[in-house]
């Protein structure tokens, strides 16, 4: 992990985002005056799940996995965070506990808010506690969104859709966001089934070449 100052780039994406979209420039200032940015490697981890965590993460380039670990030792992603999300917003009201384990999927830079000023600015700012909310709420839909489709769909059809929500309907073709192992964890599937549900969307039209997905039969894909 090396310390980094906050690129004009960098400010702008974390302006832009859900959380900060909303809230006043004063209130971004203020809310900024004790950040820090972060960049990490790929595999590097931000903080483990149980550890007492005081800050709220915010990505502002690359990718970080939320993943939880099973009493057998398994690990199981829960969430994928590309830039401009912002996690570990519920420690501030769990405790400071971590409830999963946040881990670098690719080259990141991460801005840490301060929790506890986030938390003073949430008791006596009601912009602050709504965007707060509203970002709470969002999760809340991730989280059902993912049990749903954990729950209804197969492993086929959960790549299936993914490829049909990430390629453009004016393309044939689209470059995956992230290695496949990635995805892997994002769909809760296993690498070795991944690579049998491609193999099986192949019937559909469906090429896979590294990172490069082609779709020979789109309304095909859409029946499956």
């Amino acid at each position: 992990m090396n310390t980094l100052q906050l690129t004009s780039r960098e400010r702008a994406t974390l302006i832009r985002s859900r959380f900060f979209a909303r809230l006043p420039q004063s209130t971004v200032e203020d809310v900024l005056k004790s950040a820090s940015v972060s960049a990490y490697e790929e595999r590097d981890v931000l903080f483990r799940q149980d550890e007492n965590v005081d800050d709220v993460f915010l990505v502002l380039s690359g990718l970080v996995r939320l993943c939880r670990m099973g009493k057998d030792g398994r690990e199981a992603d829960v969430a994928l965070f590309p830039e401009g999300e912002m996690f570990a917003e519920t420690a501030m009201f769990l405790k400071q506990r971590a409830t999963a384990s946040a881990v670098a999927a690719e080259r990141s830079v991460i801005v840490r808010l301060n929790g506890g000023k986030l938390q003073q600015l949430a008791a006596t700012d009601h912009e602050v506690a709504q965007a707060l909310i509203e970002h709470l709420c969002y999760r809340g839909k991730m989280t059902e969104d993912l049990l749903a489709e954990d729950r209804l769909l197969t492993a086929t059809q959960r790549v299936a859709n993914f490829i049909l929500s990430h390629c453009p309907k004016d393309s044939t073709s689209f470059r995956l966001p992230f290695q496949k192992n990635v995805l892997a964890g994002k769909l809760g599937l296993a690498p070795e089934a991944l690579s049998r549900a491609f193999s099986t969307l192949r019937q559909s039209g469906v090429m896979v070449r590294g990172r490069l997905i082609e779709i020979h039969d789109r309304p095909a894909l859409e029946r499956f």
